[in-house]
C-alpha cells in the first residue's frame, strides 16, 4: 500500500483513459501530481475522486479514495499490470457479471468496498480503526503503509531504546537484546501463523496480536465448510489464502517446512520473493534430491517437459478472479474428483492436458500410480454432501474428525458440517470434538452442538466458555445461551456472562462496523429474552448496512411476535379476574418474554387460589430457571411432575437443570421422559387443572 504520487501510480492517467463495462464509463485523470477517476457516487452523479492511496504492486494496482467520514473506499476501477489495461472490479476481481449500483453491497462507494473494514490487518501495519458506532464514522490510524518490521518480529519500543544506551556503553551492547521475536525461536505452527496474518482467509476478531501470541484469540480462519472459497477437497474457488492450504501439506505436517523454507522473507529477486529459481524443479530439490535423480520415473513425463514440473503437479496455478493464484497444498493431482464431482485437477489445467477429459487422465494416473484416488474421491463427495445436508456424508466426516493426523481446514470444516446436516446420532462425534487438543476443532465443535440443539453438550460446553482461547469461549458461551444453559452457581454464571461481555465487547471495537456480528449479538439476546437489547443490536447493524438483511428479518419476527403478544395482553387483561385461565395463559406469555416478574407475579395469584396446576408449576419453572433460580425452578418442576407424571416440559425443564450441573444421567433420564411425553403435549395432553 503507498500514497497516490507519481512515484507509485503505475496506471495509464495520460492516454488510456477511459473505461466502459456493460453502459457505465469511467474516466481516469490527473491533474499535476493528484489522480482522480470519475464515478457515480451513491447519488448516482458523476465525480471526480481524488486517489488517496494504491494497493497492489505485482498482478492489479488498486485505487483508493478517502470520504469525509473517514471511510476510505476501493474505486471501481483498477488497472492490470500485466496486461496493461483497465478492468472494472465488476468484470474483473469480483466478477460479477454487470456493473454494480448503488443498491448493491459491492458497489464501490458502500460498506462491502470500504477499506477500513474489508481490507483490515493486512495491507497497513499497526493499524488502529476506531470506528464510531454513533456517528458511523473512522479516524483510521496507521503505523506504517505496508507492512514493517513490527508486524513479524513485535513491538520495537524495547530494542530501539536499549540499543539507544547501548551505543554509549560498551557492556550494556555486548549483553544484547532479546525484546524482538525471532522466527526460529518458535514453533513451525507459529511461525507461519506469522505469515497468516495477511495469508490466511479468515475474520479478524481482536487486534494485539503479536508473533507466537495464541493466533485464535485474534483470527477465526475460513474452513472447508466455506463453499464460497474452496472446492469441496480444499483447493481455493476464488482469491484466498493459502495458510490453512499450507499446513495441511505433508511438506509442514512431516517435515516442518514453513513459508521461509521456500520464501525470503525480506524479499528476493526471484518470483515472489522465493530463494531459488523454481523452474526445472531446484526449489524442491533442496528437500527432494533423491526424486530429482530420475525425474522421469517419478512423473511418467519427458524431464525437460512441464509434465515434470514440480509445481505444475503439485502447486499448479489457477486464474482465479483476474489473479494468478497458486495452489498450497501441495498435493497429488485427483482427475477422478473432475470426472465425478466438477472439481478442477492439475492434469486438466491449461497448458497441460486441457484437451483431453478428466477420464483419460485418471485411467492414466491410475495405471502409473495404483488406487490412491479412492481415498481423496471418497472424502471430497462426503464434503460435498455435507454442504448439501445430505446423511450420506456423516461416516466420511466423522472418520475425517476423529483422524487427528488430518489437516484443520478438512477437520474443523467436517464438524461444522457435521452441525449443519443435524443429525442427533452425529452427537457423540461433536462431543468428543469438544474436548479436542485443537483450538480449531473445539470452536467449530462448540459451533456444531448449537446447530444439532441437544442440550447433553451441555456439560462439556460449560467447560469450553473458560477454554484459554478467545473464539472457543465466545462459541460456547453462544451455543449454550442457545441450548438453555442454566448455570448452577454463582461462578457458572459469572464465566458465562463474561464470555458474552468479552465477545460485546469486541462488537463494540474492532467489529463494531460488521453488521453480521450485531446480529448474532441479537441473536443471543433474543434466546436470552432480553427484547429490548436485541432490538439495540439488530439497530446498530442496520446502522452500519441499512439492508442488512438477517438483521431486517430478526426485526420484523420481533415486531410480529410483540404485536401478538399486545394483541394477547388487550384481549385478556378486561377479563383476568373473571376466567382465571387467562392470567395463567397471560403469565406464561409474560414469562417467555422475558417479563419475569410480571409474569411469576401472576402465576403466584393462580396459586394463592389453592389451585393446582402443572401448567402454573412448569411456568414458575420457566420463570425462575430463566432468570437464575435453579433452586426454586427445580422445586416447581418436580410439583409439576407429582400433579401431572406425563408432564413433557417439566421434564425438559428438569433435563435442563441436570444438563447445566454436570448431572448427565439425571439429564438423560429426564431427556427421556420428556421426549415420551413430548407428543401428549402437543395433542392436548397438557391439562390447565
Amino acid at each position: 500500500m503507498t500514497l497516490a504520487t507519481p512515484e507509485f501510480v503505475r496506471g495509464d492517467f495520460e492516454q488510456d483513459t477511459v473505461h466502459t463495462y456493460h453502459g457505465q464509463t469511467y474516466t481516469m485523470s490527473r491533474r499535476g501530481d493528484t489522480y482522480y477517476v470519475r464515478t457515480p457516487g451513491r447519488d448516482g452523479k458523476l465525480t471526480d475522486y481524488p486517489i488517496t492511496y494504491t494497493l497492489g504492486a505485482r498482478q492489479h494496482e488498486t485505487y483508493l479514495t478517502r470520504f469525509p467520514d473517514g471511510r476510505v473506499q476501493i474505486l471501481p476501477v483498477y488497472w492490470d499490470l500485466i496486461e496493461k489495461r483497465w478492468y472494472d472490479a465488476a468484470e474483473g476481481t469480483l466478477e460479477f457479471g454487470r456493473s454494480f449500483t448503488p443498491n448493491d453491497y459491492l458497489f464501490w462507494a458502500n460498506q462491502g468496498r470500504t477499506w477500513n473494514d474489508q481490507c483490515f490487518d493486512c495491507h497497513a501495519s499497526q493499524m488502529r480503526k476506531n470506528y464510531d458506532l454513533e456517528t458511523n464514522t473512522y479516524d483510521t490510524q496507521l503505523g506504517d503503509l505496508s507492512i514493517n518490521c513490527e508486524t513479524c518480529h513485535g513491538p520495537g519500543k524495547d530494542h530501539v531504546v536499549f540499543w539507544r544506551k547501548a551505543l554509549l556503553d560498551v557492556e550494556l551492547a555486548a549483553k544484547g537484546e532479546k525484546s524482538l521475536v525471532r522466527a526460529t525461536s518458535l514453533t513451525p505452527a507459529e511461525q507461519v501463523e506469522i505469515c497468516g496474518q495477511c495469508h490466511a482467509t479468515k475474520t479478524s476478531l481482536r487486534t494485539g496480536y503479536k508473533p507466537g501470541d495464541e493466533f485464535l484469540d485474534y483470527y477465526e480462519l475460513n474452513l472447508i465448510d466455506d463453499e464460497e472459497s474452496f472446492w469441496p477437497d480444499g483447493l481455493v474457488k476464488k482469491l484466498a489464502y493459502p495458510h490453512l492450504q499450507f499446513t495441511g501439506s505433508q511438506c509442514f505436517q512431516k517435515a516442518d517446512l514453513t513459508c521461509t523454507g521456500c520464501h525470503a522473507n525480506h524479499g528476493s529477486d526471484t518470483p515472489v520473493e522465493l530463494i531459488a529459481d523454481p523452474a526445472g524443479g531446484a526449489l524442491c530439490a533442496r528437500c527432494h534430491p533423491n526424486v530429482m535423480v530420475d525425474i522421469q520415473a517419478h512423473t511418467f513425463h519427458k524431464p525437460a517437459g512441464k509434465g515434470s514440473d514440480c509445481k505444475a503437479c503439485h502447486m499448479p496455478e489457477m486464474f482465479l478472479n483476474y489473479l494468478t493464484v497458486t495452489d498450497h497444498r501441495l498435493t497429488v493431482p485427483v482427475p477422478e474428483v473432475t470426472s465425478r464431482l466438477g472439481v478442477p485437477n492439475a492434469c486438466n489445467s491449461a497448458g497441460c492436458h486441457s484437451g483431453e477429459s478428466a477420464e483419460w487422465a485418471s485411467e492414466k494416473a491410475q495405471a502409473w500410480w495404483g488406487d490412491y484416488q479412492d481415498e481423496r474421491v471418497e472424502r471430497t463427495q462426503a464434503i460435498a454432501w455435507g454442504r448439501e445436508g445430505d446423511v450420506r456424508s456423516l461416516p466420511v466426516l466423522s472418520a475425517i474428525v476423529q483422524d487427528l493426523d488430518e489437516d484443520l481446514l478438512l477437520r474443523g470444516g467436517a464438524v461444522t458440517l457435521i452441525g449443519t446436516v443435524g443429525e442427533l446420532a452425529s452427537l457423540p462425534i461433536i462431543l468428543e470434538a469438544l474436548t479436542d487438543s485443537s483450538q480449531v476443532v473445539r470452536s467449530r465443535a462448540a459451533i456444531a452442538a448449537g446447530r444439532i440443539g441437544h442440550p447433553r453438550a451441555i456439560p462439556l460446553l460449560k467447560r469450553l466458555v473458560t477454554d484459554p482461547v478467545y473464539s472457543v469461549r465466545v462459541r460456547a458461551a453462544f451455543s449454550l445461551v442457545k441450548l438453555e444453559y442454566a448455570p448452577p452457581t454463582e461462578v457458572d454464571k459469572e464465566a458465562l456472562k463474561k464470555a458474552l461481555v468479552e465477545y460485546e465487547a469486541s462488537s463494540l471495537g474492532i467489529q463494531a462496523d460488521s453488521p453480521n456480528v450485531h446480529a448474532t449479538i441479537g441473536q443471543a439476546h433474543e434466546a436470552l429474552r432480553q427484547q429490548e437489547a436485541a432490538e439495540l443490536a439488530y439497530r446498530r447493524a442496520l446502522r452500519v448496512s441499512s439492508a442488512h438483511t438477517l438483521s431486517l428479518q430478526r426485526m420484523e419476527l420481533m415486531d410480529v411476535a410483540t404485536a401478538k403478544y399486545d394483541k394477547l395482553v388487550e384481549m385478556v387483561t378486561p377479563n383476568l379476574d373473571k376466567d382465571i385461565r387467562l392470567k395463567v395463559a397471560l403469565g406464561i406469555a409474560k414469562i417467555h418474554r422475558g417479563l419475569i416478574p410480571e409474569g411469576v407475579g401472576l402465576l403466584r395469584e393462580v396459586q394463592s387460589q389453592k389451585i393446582e396446576s402443572e401448567l402454573v408449576e412448569t411456568g414458575l419453572g420457566d420463570g425462575y430457571r430463566i432468570a437464575g433460580d435453579v433452586g426454586n425452578a427445580e422445586r416447581h418442576y418436580s410439583r409439576a411432575i407429582e400433579i401431572f407424571d406425563k408432564h413433557a416440559n417439566a421434564y425438559r425443564g428438569l433435563a435442563l437443570i441436570a444438563y447445566s450441573r454436570g448431572d448427565v444421567d439425571a439429564g438423560d433420564r429426564n431427556w427421556r421422559m420428556f421426549q415420551e411425553h413430548e407428543s401428549d403435549d402437543a395433542n392436548g395432553g397438557n391439562r390447565m387443572f
